[in-house]
């Protein structure tokens, strides 16, 4: 992890290789590209948490975005995606994401509400998914 520059913790992580479908004419990753990076761990690790992603039962619903792309990055780099939870409420949490490759180049923050499938409403995140939030270090807020 040393040769991509992280810093902090971080507790989901996985590296990639920048493809030429994820870059624009000029090779350079598309800026959507990034936000994809984030929807693909937020979606791996809400499976890892335990949860589905049927209408039926409740989910993540992105609330709020926001991103900051602090360095360039090229076809074919090899970068690391990270990912942590910072904090949680009773029916929403915060995600913080970081794309590195020999230091910082990307930050990503979003704000997530449990909802409902069926009803679109919001819903208490279960306390078994709470518990995992504190044992990897994200606060409880409100």
């Amino acid at each position: 992890m040393d040769s991509f520059g992280v810093e902090g913790d971080w507790t989901v992580r996985r590296e990639h290789r920048v493809l030429w479908g994820e870059c624009d004419l000029y090779g350079h990753a598309n800026h959507t590209t990034y936000l994809r990076w984030c929807e693909d761990l937020r979606c791996s690790r809400w499976l890892a948490l335990g949860g589905s992603f049927s209408p039926d039962g409740f989910g993540p619903v992105l609330g709020n975005l926001e991103a900051k792309y602090l360095q360039p990055l090229v076809y074919d780099d090899p970068v690391l995606i990270t990912m942590r939870t910072a904090s949680f409420r009773r029916t929403s949490w915060v995600e913080e994401y970081a794309v590195w490759k020999g230091g910082l180049c990307f930050t990503c923050r979003s704000v997530l509400v449990a909802v409902q499938g069926s009803s679109g409403q919001k819903v208490p995140l279960p306390e078994d998914i709470r518990a995992r939030f504190l044992a990897e270090g994200a606060e409880a807020a409100g």
